[in-house]
């Protein structure tokens, strides 16, 4: 294993379109492969405070902090990480409810220079569905996917498009 992964992948989008889904199976395929790759599961999941439409500063911050540890965690241990979301998530949900925070909003752009490749889900019917962490509001997801379409634009981040599981074969076959 090299001391840098050879790639860092990132699903990213609004909750509940099946990027936690997509996370595992891409890291399944690589296995399958021969390719040691690791996953970092959403944080969201773990954060002790509150999430979705109730969220706060606190959340947000702990989520993106958790989100920067645990890809430096699993790069020290893959040769390939994939991620179920990146700080660009937690932030979008930031900034939904509070608006940019400069000091925030710089920490974010540093870390998004380490993926390789952000790679966006759409919304999908069919993945939102209640599960006790995240929020089943239609309309509260759809104001996430508009906040990620702004964010993306002013941070001219670059993304690509989940457009079926040719993307994940093709992004696996250049690893």
């Amino acid at each position: 294993m090299s001391e840098e992964p050879k790639m860092k992948i990132a699903f990213i989008g609004t909750h509940g379109t099946g990027k936690t889904t997509i996370a595992h199976e891409t890291v399944m395929m690589l296995k399958k492969r021969g390719i040691d790759a690791g996953l970092v599961s959403e944080v969201a999941r773990q954060c002790p405070f509150p999430i979705n439409e109730n969220t706060t500063k606190k959340s947000q911050l702990w989520i993106i902090l958790s989100q920067i540890i645990k890809e430096m965690e699993a790069e020290e241990r893959h040769d390939v990480v994939v991620s179920d979301r990146s700080v660009l998530d937690g932030y979008c949900y930031l900034v939904k409810k509070f608006g940019r925070i400069k000091a925030i909003e710089n920490l974010v752009k540093e870390h998004l220079r380490t993926y390789d490749k952000l790679i966006r889900v759409p919304v999908r019917g069919g993945f939102l569905k209640e599960d006790k962490v995240r929020s089943t509001d239609k309309k509260f997801q759809k104001e996430i996917d508009e906040q990620f379409d702004k964010l993306i634009k002013i941070l001219q981040v670059k993304q690509h498009y989940l457009k079926n599981n040719k993307t994940i074969k093709e992004i696996i076959s250049t690893i």
